[in-house]
Order: structure tokens, then C-alpha cells, then sequence
């Protein structure tokens, strides 16, 4: 239940963001004294995190490329979380070129956010990334089970019709 309060939140804060062809604003910096900071820190960087994935989806193949092509350049040279976390987010774009989901699985395990303590809410955003991932290739194996016994079921079609009638 955490998880969802925290992505709602999330989602909440960054919900102006999410809008087609609104500009995410930067988060105001939170003073380190302030108690719960470092939740109000990465509940804002979460919130970045779904408005960059927005404006992901609605990028042109070209620039989403280029996209990729820095931010993987970017996070060989620094591994930052944020830089992960943004590499995550575009391997996650439906239908990219780059998907790997073995590789996606690797840079979430990586992550040093998924160490934090579940009410983090990078922490929470990284396990939801994992179940979305592990779900979406259940369904890939099952669809290619179904696939591969669709395909024997058209071969014994196929030598069925193939096959002449006994000649009286």
C-alpha cells in the first residue's frame, strides 16, 4: 500500500508535468535541515523521473535515438543514479530498438536506491520497475509458448491437407 500512496504522491506533485507538452518546472530546493527531507528530495526527483518518461513517449524516433545515444554516454562516464534511472526509463519506451530487458533488470539491480528503506520513494519507483519488467516478460514467454503451439498446430494442418485421399 506504501507503494501506491507513493507513486500517487508522485504522480501528484509531478502531475502538472505529466500534461502533453508541459514543461516540467525544477523542484525547489529543500533545505537539508528541514525534517523528511531526503523523502521530499526524492519524491521530486520521482515526479522528474514520470515527466521525463512523458516526454519520452511523445519524442520522434530520431530524437529519442540521439536521447538514448547521450544519456547511455553520459551514465559510462558518471553512474549517478539519476543517470541510471534515466537510461531505465528509455529502455522502457515501448517498441525502442534498445530494448533489453536482461540488461534493464541489471542496471535496476545495480541501483543503489533499491538498498534504501521501502518508504523511499526511489526505492518504491525501482521495485514497481522490477515488477513492471518481470511481468511484461512473463507475458513474452507465454506468448511465445502460445506462438510456438499455434505454429505446431498450422504444420499438422499443413501435412493434413497435404495428404490424399485413399483411392477407391
Amino acid at each position: 500500500m506504501k507503494l501506491l500512496w507513493g507513486i500517487a504522491v508522485a504522480a501528484a506533485a509531478g502531475g502538472c508535468a505529466l500534461l502533453p507538452g508541459a514543461a516540467p518546472e525544477p523542484a525547489e530546493p529543500v533545505p537539508v535541515s528541514a525534517p523528511g527531507a531526503d523523502y521530499m528530495k526524492e519524491n521530486a526527483e520521482v515526479s522528474a523521473l514520470l515527466a521525463y518518461y512523458q516526454d519520452l513517449l511523445a519524442m520522434p524516433a530520431e530524437e529519442l535515438k540521439r536521447e538514448h545515444q547521450g544519456i547511455s554516454q553520459s551514465f559510462a562516464r558518471d553512474r549517478s543514479e539519476l543517470g541510471r534511472l534515466r537510461l531505465v526509463l528509455l529502455m522502457c519506451v515501448p517498441g525502442a530498438a534498445w530494448r533489453d530487458d536482461g540488461k534493464l533488470l541489471a542496471l535496476l539491480d545495480g541501483a543503489v536506491s533499491r538498498k534504501a528503506p521501502p518508504e523511499s520513494p526511489r526505492h518504491q519507483f525501482i521495485v514497481l520497475l522490477q515488477k513492471l519488467v518481470a511481468e511484461r516478460q512473463r507475458e513474452q514467454k507465454r506468448a511465445d509458448e502460445l506462438q510456438q503451439k499455434l505454429d505446431s498446430m498450422l504444420t499438422i494442418e499443413r501435412s493434413l491437407r497435404g495428404r490424399q485421399p485413399p483411392k477407391k
